[in-house]
């Protein structure tokens, strides 16, 4: 099977174009749901309250500061509008998303390194440098982490 990669800049930044011969129909069904499963889609606000759709996998982490949750990107920092890290968590569990502290949830994909530091406490080191700690009361959650981040190395 022969796949290309062509850029398009005059459609929508958010749009992938799947094309396939017809006899290939049901596998572009298949790679299309994989696709909308794994690439979920949250809204984020910028510091002037515009909103852009963000997969989650771009999202390194989510915080809660002052009682608002924030996105972290690779360089850039969103709002989100969720009433708990809690509920949050709840939406994106699935997507390889742990709660490490108890305003803090980080997202797998992105995880370089870990080191377990005296007195359960660990520590977290992510593709783009950002450095995050984990809690001892959080210390089930971030052992079920490491086992995914094992099996995606």
């Amino acid at each position: 099977m022969k796949m290309t990669y062509c850029e398009n800049s005059e459609i929508n930044h958010y749009e992938i174009r799947l094309t396939a011969h017809p006899k290939n129909k049901k596998l572009v069904t298949v790679l299309m749901k994989q696709f909308q499963d794994s690439l979920e889609i949250i809204e984020v606000y910028d510091e002037y309250k515009n909103i852009y759709p963000m997969t989650l996998l771009e999202i390194y982490y989510f915080e809660m500061v002052d009682h608002r949750l924030f996105a972290y990107t690779e360089n850039d920092v969103y709002m989100v509008c969720y009433k708990s890290i809690a509920s949050l968590h709840e939406r994106v569990s699935s997507y390889g998303f742990y709660r490490i502290n108890v305003r803090t949830l980080v997202n797998v994909k992105h995880v370089r390194s870990y080191h377990i530091k005296v007195g359960s406490r660990r520590k977290i080191i992510l593709d783009n440098g950002d450095l995050l700690v984990s809690t001892r009361r959080f210390k089930p959650e971030f052992d079920k982490m490491i086992g995914d981040f094992e099996y995606l190395e």
